[in-house]
């Protein structure tokens, strides 16, 4: 379903850049070299629109008293990051059902098991970049979820990603499972350890994940944003249940987080924190420099 949607997306503005420009390149004369140029240029200029108005609107909605946010020289690099990686993302997404499971999942006698979940709109796709260093770094199996239905509730997403747990678990002779979570997938996630327990998940890392709610949720009518609100009385109630013991937090997330608003909604109480200045909420997933700490951090607790 996410698949088809970002294709239409990028099928449609496609289109639309090929109409614009074949437009002006009639009305004037241009030369062939002229013409792909202007169509880069068109196709790039719709995703750094919605980019940049992410960006402005989470400054408007910004209420709390957290300056580093209106910083200009981090503001800008996370802008310019985030029209790159909203860019890949739209095309791992596209491309995910493309990729057999088997690439994913490297044979379980590793036991040093993994599951990534996805956020809002997305499917296993955006974990591209984290797959080989996941190896690299002595992870594995490796598996990523897609939770469906695309605008489904968390709490049946939740069901989903319990069940993936108890079944990597048991193909891992029992192995505890390392959680990695973007966005919206660290609240299923802490939803699903809460039926599993700490027998199951060893640690959880959640980035850009609104543990405490996001303004920019609250327009929205599907039952996840509703869910994700500031007010959200199943966020509330997701907050009151004690985390099981003996699992490790880390949290990881930006002053500059385009989506995620307040900003420090991102960080869950209790837990390890890892802030990166300079990223919109696309570019803590695909960073390299994000994904090495994030996993030099994972890794001691792992090994």
């Amino acid at each position: 379903m996410a698949a088809r949607l970002w294709g239409l997306f990028l099928a449609g503005n496609f289109l639309m850049t090929a109409g614009f420009v074949a437009i002006v390149a009639h009305a004037m004369a241009l030369s062939i070299p002229a013409v792909l140029t202007l169509e880069l240029a068109a196709l790039i200029a719709l995703p750094a629109l919605l980019v940049t108005a992410s960006f402005i609107q989470a400054a408007a909605l910004d209420r709390s008293d957290d300056a580093r946010r209106l910083r200009l020289g981090p503001m800008l690099g996370a802008i310019l990051s985030e029209c790159l990686y909203f860019d890949r993302a739209a095309l791992a997404i596209v491309t995910a059902p493309c990729v057999d499971a088997r690439e994913i999942e490297a044979p379980a006698s590793r036991a040093r098991p993994v599951l990534l979940i996805h956020g809002i709109l997305c499917n296993r796709g955006v974990w591209r970049p984290w797959i080989a260093r996941l190896r690299a770094c002595g992870f594995g199996p490796v598996r990523a979820v897609d939770l469906e239905p695309l605008l489904g509730n968390l709490e049946a997403h939740a069901e989903t990603v319990a069940r993936e747990l108890l079944d990597l678990q048991h193909n891992c002779q029992g192995a505890r499972v390392t959680i990695i979570a973007h966005s919206m997938g660290g609240l299923v996630a802490r939803a699903a350890l809460r039926r599993v327990g700490a027998a199951v998940v060893h640690e959880i890392l959640t980035i850009a994940s609104p543990h405490h709610g996001t303004a920019i949720a609250r327009p929205f009518p599907w039952p996840p944003a509703r869910q994700m609100r500031l007010d959200s009385s199943w966020l509330r109630a997701l907050g009151t249940a004690a985390e099981p013991s003996g699992v490790t937090i880390i949290s990881i997330f930006s002053p500059q987080d385009n989506l995620v608003v307040p900003a420090r909604s991102a960080i869950l109480d209790g837990a390890r924190v890892l802030e990166f200045p300079g990223m919109g909420h696309l570019g803590l997933l695909g960073r390299r420099r994000c994904i090495d700490a994030a996993l030099a951090a994972l890794a001691p607790a792992s090994g």
